[in-house]
Formats: structure tokens, sequence, C-alpha cells
């Protein structure tokens, strides 16, 4: 007999137990057919890198994985930019604490790792998100399933795979979503509160998105309890929910201060991009968006979910059962996600009032959850019928719904699996279409070996060089855009690209001629002799030889270029004058006049190191400008492109000397100056033209070019003072730098290191300070005559005060949890 009574709960705790274990799972079966379907690594040749995880992504975790295991440290890296704090980087690419699955793998699978990680973070989003179904608007398991499905498997998340980071926040929305509701009904906070917390503490980017969709959301059900289910609040109760919900967001962004006031901190100091178009694509590609297996890379917004929410949603709005205020508040909620993800002004208020560099359309999974949210709440008004009396139902409409309802159950659940299934396939095919754009031409393979070749060039270097400093960098890397690999491979270099460099270092050096003056990037994609030796940069790796190298026998093959070696390249400090330094950025029109103007507050010397060779076009028309130049005896010949408008694909040029290609410049990754001829070359007559970059096409009308001859004795000269005083640091490691340095004089050392306050200087065991120089590119240290012992160590400005702020956080929601119990 007790069996028999235990039976219902037994069976019912089994269909809990195997509908979650299918939320779990089915996402990830989903994720394991697609790779078969298309080929994509592990269970295919394509690798599941592929764009920015490609580019940026798989670097990083390589440098994750070595500080998790103390190889590398989490707040100072030399390996980008001269040098930057990477608390940022921390924060905003690896603080989800998935990322800790990369213990578990070695390098050689860090990309098995990363399919993991995706894997369990669609596994979780779908979870949440059914969870939320069941308990917001109590669905039937299939169906609750079936839109999870839908979020979980849309087109924004089908194609940004490739932005694991982002993914935790989509994890987070539903359960803040339900932290909204229980705010209004019960006036919970501490519940929202640690919500916030983890969502900034696990990518404060995705955080602040989803903050501000919820402060619209709030409103939203505040407006669901009014007009559909009957409240009638006050003014004084809402003022009350309001005090609340903002003290709800600023106690969890208190509880992530330990991690969030550093990153703030270490995130500041650039110029954000206010160039905003107006439009982030066009119409045709704006109905695709909207369309099953129909987006393109093109600008497609991706605002499909699947046709099963789309269908209901939009029979959400004309659902009678529904108060018409309500459908037309939806109506217009959606539609304002729509605008916000065509129109670049608010997509720029979206994206932290910073004009996103790619991946146009961020807030579209918004705009998903919203067409989920709208399909779940027909379902459940639908499903409200069932529960009426006869006598209860008064119109036509109504009883219609009703008869619907008594259908029989079987065939009523018939129907949801059918749903379910088509859900599947609908998703899958989808994924297929956008996955077919993305995961192609880039083979794990050809990944593999390249890193194996890259690692063994590394090896060979540090055994030929054991110095504690110099730089390395290379005019090439593995897959066009791919300009973080010195943090992985370990060396380091100029080159940075990622949404948490040091800015003032990224200005500085594109200001001297590595990258388009603006861009958050610098990309070393052609040696530069004067900086190159000022900045330590010693080894380069260049598929032709660079100006004044020489070989080092480090051998290249078909995938890495030679290494040549800079026999001019300078140690960590450099002698100066103080009276000299600026603490602006260098002064001139372009990089020549401004590299003349650092030299000579260097060295002090006062004769032009760069001349201009004020060359007049021999031809100027709209298709075409050429040059014909004669470079003076012992110089060496150095040419930069103007276009007079902002690095852009579409405008760049393409630069011919001697009628060799030698690149298309004026974009984005390419815009550098660029050497001809040679101090030693009889050749003293060369040409210089400039293409448009594509047929069918125009120059920029103020295209134009900078033709320079640099002195050679004059920089000799420079190098040679430099070097008789220059610091050697005995350790150079990240955020770590000790040595020995004999003045023989009061001198003002000019560190190649972007100042930052986080630096602690001592010399002799003193502490002192660093200064700013050449607009925070360089720093400065003074030091008095005689023989000195220097210590630098790091530590990312901002953590004490984040810590501090954080516990008086933990304390506070303590304190509201344990009077909240007690009155309740």
């Amino acid at each position: 007999m007790n069996n028999g009574l235990h039976r219902p709960a037994s069976s019912n705790r089994l269909k809990t137990a195997l509908f979650w274990a299918a939320c779990l799972a089915l996402p990830v079966m989903v994720l394991v057919v697609l790779s078969i379907w298309g080929g994509v690594y592990p269970f295919g040749p394509e690798s599941f890198l592929t764009e920015d995880l490609k580019y940026q992504y798989i670097d990083f975790f390589t440098w994750f994985r070595h500080v998790l295991t103390g190889e590398a440290n989490v707040f100072y890296s030399f390996a980008q930019g001269m040098g930057s704090n990477t608390w940022g980087l921390y924060s905003y690419y690896f603080a989800s604490p998935f990322n800790l699955i990369i213990l578990l793998f070695d390098e050689a699978h860090l990309t098995l790792a990363i399919y993991v990680i995706v894997a369990l973070k669609l596994a979780c989003m779908n979870t949440a998100m059914a969870w939320y179904l069941r308990r917001r608007f109590t669905l039937q398991r299939t169906w609750a399933l079936a839109l999870a499905l839908c979020y979980t498997w849309s087109t924004w998340t089908a194609t940004n795979l490739r932005n694991p980071l982002w993914l935790d926040a989509l994890i987070l929305l539903p359960i803040m979503a339900w932290g909204c509701r229980q705010l209004l009904r019960k006036g919970s906070i501490v519940g929202l509160s640690l919500l916030v917390a983890v969502d900034v503490m696990t990518c404060w980017y995705m955080a602040y998105i989803t903050l501000l969709f919820c402060c619209l959301f709030v409103l939203f059900e505040l407006a669901v309890m009014v007009f559909d289910e009957g409240e009638r609040p006050g003014g004084k109760w809402i003022a009350g929910r309001a005090a609340r919900f903002t003290a709800a967001i600023l106690l969890g962004i208190g509880l992530s201060a330990w991690t969030f006031v550093p990153t703030i901190l270490a995130m500041m100091g650039g110029d954000a991009k206010t160039t905003v178009g107006m439009f982030q694509t066009y119409p045709e590609a704006l109905i695709r968006g909207f369309l099953p297996s129909a987006w393109n890379i093109d600008h497609a917004p991706q605002f499909y979910t699947g046709l099963i929410p789309l269908v209901l949603a939009i029979g959400m709005l004309f659902e009678k059962l529904v108060d018409k205020r309500l459908r037309t508040l939806t109506l217009v909620f959606a539609g304002f996600l729509v605008v916000s993800s065509v129109l670049g002004p608010l997509m720029y208020v979206w994206c932290g009032f910073r004009q996103p560099n790619g991946f146009y359309c961020r807030i579209a999974f918004l705009l998903s959850f919203l067409e989920v949210w709208a399909a779940a709440y027909l379902l459940m008004k639908r499903a409200e019928i069932s529960s009426v009396s006869s006598k209860d139902i008064r119109t036509p409409w109504h009883k219609a719904n009703a008869r619907q309802k008594c259908l029989n159950p079987t065939l009523r659940a018939l129907a949801s699996l059918a749903a379910l299934v088509l859900t599947v396939a609908d998703l899958s095919l989808n994924s297929h279409m956008c996955w077919n754009q993305l995961y192609v031409n880039y083979p794990q393979e050809t990944h593999d070996t390249y890193v194996s070749a890259v690692n063994a060039q590394m090896e060979e270097l540090g055994e030929l060089d054991a110095d504690a400093f110099y730089r390395v960098d290379k005019t090439y890397n593995r897959a066009g855009a791919a300009f973080n690999e010195g943090i992985s491979h370990g060396f380091n270099q100029l080159s940075t690209c990622s949404s948490a460099n040091n800015p003032k270092a990224v200005a500085f050096l594109n200001a001297l001629g590595y990258s388009s003056e603006g861009e958050f990037s610098s990309v070393y994609a052609a040696s530069n002799l004067v900086m190159d030796s000022l900045l330590g940069v010693r080894y380069m790796g260049s598929w032709t030889q660079p100006a004044a190298s020489n070989a080092t026998g480090i051998a290249g093959s078909t995938i890495v270029s030679p290494i040549y070696v800079n026999p001019y390249a300078l140690s960590l400090g450099l002698p100066c004058n103080s009276d000299r330094i600026a603490i602006r950025l260098p002064e001139g029109s372009n990089p020549f006049e401004r590299q003349n103007d650092l030299f000579a507050q260097i060295t002090g010397i006062d004769e032009p190191l760069y001349t201009d060779l004020q060359t007049a076009a021999s031809t100027s028309d709209a298709t075409q400008i050429t040059w014909n130049v004669e470079l003076p005896a012992n110089t060496i010949g150095y040419v930069y492109v103007q276009t007079g408008v902002e690095s852009n694909w579409s405008k760049s040029v393409s630069l011919l000397i001697d009628d060799q290609i030698i690149a298309q410049e004026g974009t984005r990754f390419s815009h550098n100056v660029r050497s001809f001829g040679s101090a030693t070359d009889e050749r003293t007559s060369h040409t210089i033209r400039v293409l448009p970059s594509a047929e069918n096409v125009f120059l920029p009308s103020e295209t134009t070019c900078a033709i320079y001859a640099l002195n050679v004795e004059v920089f000799e000269r420079g190098i040679e003072q430099l070097r008789a005083g220059e610091f050697v640091p005995q350790e150079f490691s990240d955020g770590c730098v000790s040595g020995t340095y004999r003045a023989e004089k009061p001198t003002s050392l000019l560190l190649t290191i972007p100042y930052d306050k986080g630096w602690t200087v001592t010399v002799d065991g003193t502490r002192v300070e660093l200064s700013p120089a050449f607009g925070g590119g360089m720093s400065v240290l003074e030091v008095t005559e005689g023989t000195h012992e220097i210590e630098m160590t790091y530590r990312s400005p901002g953590l004490n005060a984040g810590i501090t702020i954080t516990g008086i956080s933990a304390v506070l929601c303590a304190a509201i949890y344990l009077i909240k119990r007690r009155t309740s």
C-alpha cells in the first residue's frame, strides 16, 4: 500500500530528474551534431577557433593558464605594447569560473578545453532559462525545454561561440529576470544583489549591458503586474521598490568591487572612439536577421530565435486573453531593442559609450530573451483557461480556447513533443548555415603546426641570447590579425590588440608610425629602425630582411620567417636630461617629425634625424599617384601613406615601392612607416606609387605620402651616446624589474615602460616615484650620481580599495538578510 502511495511521487521525481538531465544534455548534443555536420574540431578538421577566438583569445587562454600555473603574473605583462596592466585582461576575458577547466588540459589541447568550456556554458544557459520558464510561467516541461533551447541556440549564440566570455551573462540573465520579479513581489534585495555581483565579476562588459536591460525589464514586469495581474500599487509602494532596486544594483556592484575597481582603473586613460555611424546595418540585412537560415556575416542582425517562439510571440501580440496595454508595451519594448541594434547612437549607449570594434549587433540576445518571454506568456495564459469553470467563460474567444485545452492529454503531450523536435531541427539547420560562414579555412592542424614552430624558434632564441631584457616582434602572424602571440609564446612585443591594453602606450606607438592614430590596437607590420632601437626591439621575424639588420642563424620555414637581429637595439633605461623630456606626446604632422622631436629630446642632438625629401608627385590623379625619389648618400628612405581618412578597409590604398607591392595601407591593422633603400645600396633612385586597393574605386581625395630620409650618421651617433649610459636590468619579468645602475652624474633615466601608478619603485631601498613622459608612453626615474640598486614591482591600482568596498558591502548584505529573516 505504501508503495502504491509513493509511486506517483517517485514517478514525478523521475520525470523531474529526466527533465533537468535533458536541459543539460540537449544543447551539448546540438553542439556535437553541428561539429560533426560541419567538420569542426574535435569532430572534424576545421578548427573551433574562429575570428577573435582565433585572433586573440587563444593566446590569452595560454597566458591565463600560465597565470594559474604560476608562470605568469596576473597583474602585469611586458608581452603586449611595451607593458600593460593585465587585470583588465583577466576581468574581461577570464573571470568566469568555467575557465579554470583549462588546468585539466595541456597547452597543446587548449582548443579542446575551450570547446568543453563552451559546451558547459551552453548547458548551464539552457538549464537557467528552463528553470526561469518553469518558475515564472509554470510551463509544461516539454514546452519549457523547447523554448529554453531557442534561447540557448538563437542565431546570436550560434554566431558568438567565438566570444565565449560573453556567454556567462546569458546564463545569469534569466535568473536576474526572476530576481527582478521577486524584488517587485516580495521586496527581496539580497538575491538580486548577489546575481549582480556575479554578473560583474564574470564579465563586467556584459554585466553593463544586462544591468541596463534589467532597469528596463523591472519596469516591464511592473507593467505586467498592473495591466494583466490586477495589481494597483500606490506611488509610495513604487518609490519603495525603486529604492530597493537601486540599492540591490549598488550593493551588487559593491560586492564585486574587489575586481571592478581595479578593472575600471586599468581601462581608464584612453580616448573613446567617438565617430558613430547612424546605421549598423541596411534594410535587406535587417530582414534577413529575422529569418531562419538567412543570417550572413555582412551585418545581418542575429535576431532569429527559432520559428516556434517567433510564431508564439506574434500570437501573444494578438491574444485577447492578454491585456491590450501589455501587448502594446511588449511590441514597443521589442521595437526599441530592434532599433537599438540598428541605430549607431543607441548601440553606442548600450556598449558603454564606446563605438564597438566589430561584432556589430551585440545586444540581439536581449530581443531573443523578450521573444521567448512573450511566447511563454502566451502559453501560460492559454493554460489558465483549462482551470476556468464553464460558468466563468463568457466570450466565444474564451470558449474556443477552453475547448482546445480540453483536448486529450496524450494529444497535447504529442503536440509539445513535436514542437520540441521541430525546434531542434530548426535551430540545428539555422546554426549549421551560420557555422558554414564562420568555421572555414583554418584547420586545427595548421594552427597546431604554427604554434609548435614559433615555440621552437623562441626556444632557440632563448638559447642564443640569455639577456634579461630585449624585445622581439614579427611583421606577420598566424592568422592575419593575431597580434598577441608574445603573451602566449613568451616574448616581449610591441604589438597589442585587445579590449584591455594600455591606451597610453598604444597612442605613443601609433603616433610614431606603428599603426593609425586613434586605433585601439598597435601592430608591428614593418620594422621601424629608430623606434625599434630606442624601444629595445633586438629581434625581428620578417619575410624580408629589415633595414640595417643582420641574420641570427635562426632559419625560417614555409610557415615562420627567419629571425633577424637589430644591432642598434638599446636596453631598458636611457640616460637623458629631464629639462628636455616632455610629458606630452612628441609633436609633428607625421611620424617622422615626431621621431625627430623624440630623438632630440632624448639625446640632446639638435641635428635633424629625418629629412623631408620634399618630392613632388610626377603623376597624380584619382587612380594613382607616383613619386620619383632620389635618396641621399648614407641614408635610408622611409615612406608613410596619408589618406586623410580614418583607417578603413574600404578606403585603404596599395603602396608600391620600385614596382613591388609592399602593403595595403590605411587599414586598421596596416598603417606603418615603410623603408626603402639602404645606406650601403648603390641604387639611389626609387619609385613610390599609391594605387586604389580595389578595382573600380578611387583614391581618397587627400591621399599623399610623407617621404623622408633617415640620416644614418646622426642616428648612430645618438645610439652610441645612449648606449654609454643605458640601464641594463639583471631581472626583467612580468611585474618585476631590478638591476644595478651607475650614473656618472644626476640623471633622468628614461624607461621604455609605459607610465603606470601601479609601479612601486625603490632606489637603494628608498621608495621613489616615477614620472610620465611622452604622453605616458614612457616613464622617467630620477637618480643621483653613483651606483644604485633599482627595484620595481607592480600591483594593479585599486585592488586594496576594491577589497575594502567588497568587505563593507558583504557586511551590509549579511545585515539586510538577517533583518529580513527576523522580520519575516
